[in-house]
């Protein structure tokens, strides 16, 4: 029997339980246990390879405490905890629990309360996804699905998929999840933890994450406009500047409510911002995202960090130790800015790894193609610079950028080339609510005249 089907049989009649965290690792669940007797029960095959189920407690004398709930002839009981001490045998995990709520485990221990699971920790069978189609992508460790979401209250939405590989495959010759598999499926859940703490209209949305039993999904807003690289490449000349310039402003917002998240994103690119229903462009893939603590503008990462991709890189996240901050980020956004406006074409194609990276060394850039405007090449100068902290923030980027969408307005939204897109229509383009605020509302605008346009009013709606 697979990894796969020992813990879904384990874990059948417990699922429903608030108290259970799925397969979450020790390091996400211990800050949760912050009082005498708080509890949660986990899925595990981290330790020994084999499926086990682990009750985590925090004792106001010995601090965490992690003990394996055993089944033996289909009764389930505690760890040894006092040897030579009877143990008692229970049906399932719940009436365990039940019982050690009014029974001391030792001494000094007892269940009190159980800490619930997240939101955004959702169960298996709210999704429905088919493995033989509507596939949108695949990499080494994972494989994105189109789907559907059953929100509740009759509410059913598309969604996007991401499975991490935990099949038979992903086993070795015992029956034992690989080390890869294992380091997969942990930055999946930390690529969820990120996104959870994100609301905002340019950030691909995360309606949750399975991982009661393997194969972990991520469950998020499904973009049918798919990567925007894809569309630079295929419409190329076809893209008006105006339109151009919308996109970049839409990803510069994005990342504006990320770093006052204290988010760092650490592989922005066109490849990774989403085309959405409504036209709009969404930061993804959060995979190498940190979380800082606010206390400082620059983390150092230690050599185990990562490989972000080289092209997008900054010249002080090539040295030794690696560095990566918020100004690195907006490194990677003029690299953004470049392929948008060199349709979807990334910096030195052709060029081997070392030369890129002695140019990235020493701010020797690619020239910005002709067409772009001049203010975007100013502002690119500014931020291609070897000290990071001479960079603009992405609040002053956003305020640069839509002057410059003033001067070259887009054209009205209904010619726009992402609606060639199959389920993409756009109908309104940005306004300037707030230019130096975070906005979370909707930042369409149908009726208003902040923007001047080459088309008279393209902030209306289409008629």
């Amino acid at each position: 029997m697979s990894t796969n089907s020992r813990l879904e049989k384990k874990v059948e009649n417990v699922e429903d339980q608030k108290w259970y965290h799925g397969m979450r690792p020790r390091r996400d669940i211990e800050h949760l246990l912050v009082q005498d007797g708080d509890f949660l029960v986990r899925a595990s095959d981290g330790r020994t390879n084999n499926v086990e189920i682990i009750l985590s407690i925090r004792s106001e004398s010995k601090g965490i405490i992690h003990l394996t709930l055993a089944t033996i002839d289909g009764k389930w009981q505690l760890g040894v905890i006092n040897r030579g001490k009877k143990v008692q045998k229970f049906n399932s995990i719940p009436q365990l629990i039940t019982y050690y709520k009014n029974h001391k485990l030792s001494n000094s221990l007892i269940l009190k309360r159980g800490v619930h699971r997240p939101v955004w920790l959702i169960t298996h069978d709210k999704v429905k996804y088919d493995t033989t189609k509507d596939e949108l992508g695949t990499g080494n460790f994972c494989t994105v699905y189109k789907g559907k979401y059953d929100k509740g209250d009759d509410q059913i939405v598309d969604v996007a998929v991401k499975i991490c590989h935990n099949n038979e495959q992903d086993e070795n010759k015992d029956g034992k999840i690989t080390n890869e598999t294992r380091a997969a499926r942990e930055m999946m859940l930390s690529e969820a933890k990120a996104m959870s703490h994100f609301v905002h209209n340019y950030i691909i949305q995360l309606y949750g994450v399975a991982c009661d039993h393997p194969p972990i999904l991520i469950v998020m807003e499904y973009c049918p406009g798919g990567s925007l690289d894809k569309h630079l490449q295929k419409e190329k000349d076809d893209i008006e500047i105006g339109e151009r310039l919308c996109y970049i402003l839409e990803a510069a917002r994005g990342m504006r409510y990320l770093h006052s998240k204290n988010c760092v994103h650490r592989d922005l690119a066109a490849r990774n911002c989403l085309i959405s229903a409504n036209g709009f462009i969404k930061i993804s893939d959060f995979g190498l995202s940190k979380l800082m603590d606010g206390k400082s503008e620059e983390e150092t990462m230690d050599e185990e960090s990562p490989q972000i991709p080289l092209r997008w890189m900054a010249p002080e996240s090539l040295k030794k130790p690696k560095k990566y901050s918020k100004a690195s980020d907006v490194w990677s956004f003029a690299v953004l800015m470049f392929e948008i406006l060199d349709n979807g074409e990334k910096p030195w194609p052709d060029w081997p790894a070392k030369k890129i990276a002695t140019h990235i060394r020493k701010c020797t850039m690619p020239n910005f193609p002709e067409k772009s405007p001049a203010e975007i090449k100013e502002l690119v100068s500014k931020i291609w610079v070897q000290n990071p902290l001479d960079r603009p923030s992405f609040r002053d980027i956003c305020i640069k950028l839509w002057k410059v969408l003033k001067k070259s307005p887009p054209p009205k939204p209904s010619k726009f080339a992402l609606n060639k897109l199959k389920g993409v229509e756009r109908t309104a383009v940005l306004r300037e609510t707030d230019v130096n605020g975070d906005e979370q509302t909707d930042p369409t605008v149908r009726d208003s005249q902040d923007l001047p346009s080459a088309n008279k009013s393209v902030m209306d709606k289409d008629s």
